[in-house]
């Protein structure tokens, strides 16, 4: 039967070699997506020429899709907008953990009106 050092010694060796298999598997993929992107750009340039949205052949379809990123930039001066404003369709309904967790802490354990709260426990495993 083995001991509990030698569970925790077995988990950390399988943890190094998924690590290492993981690693050498990245970089075995490195050509292919290199390929890939330089593929991507010749077509993006083919359809750029033909001034159009897609390509489509007997292999398949190539098209292009618009896609957007925001992020908040100057906090303070955002929030000041939004609420100045009445702008809150610029919010969305998640919350901080931490905030959540600092007012359960002043507050008894209560949470604040409208909030659903989890934690648990996992175990984890750390070298020796």
């Amino acid at each position: 039967m083995p001991t509990t050092a030698d569970l925790i010694g077995k988990y950390i060796e399988l943890r190094d070699e998924i690590e290492l298999r993981t690693k050498a598997f990245d970089v075995s993929l490195l050509p292919y997506k290199e390929a890939m992107d330089a593929i991507s750009a010749a077509v993006t340039d083919e359809i750029n020429r033909l001034e159009g949205q897609s390509i489509k052949t007997e292999k398949g379809t190539a098209f292009r899709q618009q896609w957007t990123a925001a992020k908040v930039a100057d906090r303070e001066l955002f929030m000041d907008f939004v609420f100045d404003g009445r702008r809150e369709g610029f919010l969305t309904s998640a919350t901080s953990k931490d905030a959540v967790k600092e007012y359960m802490e002043m507050h008894n354990g209560q949470l604040p009106p409208g909030i659903d709260f989890t934690s648990g426990y996992k175990t984890l495993f750390r070298r020796a």
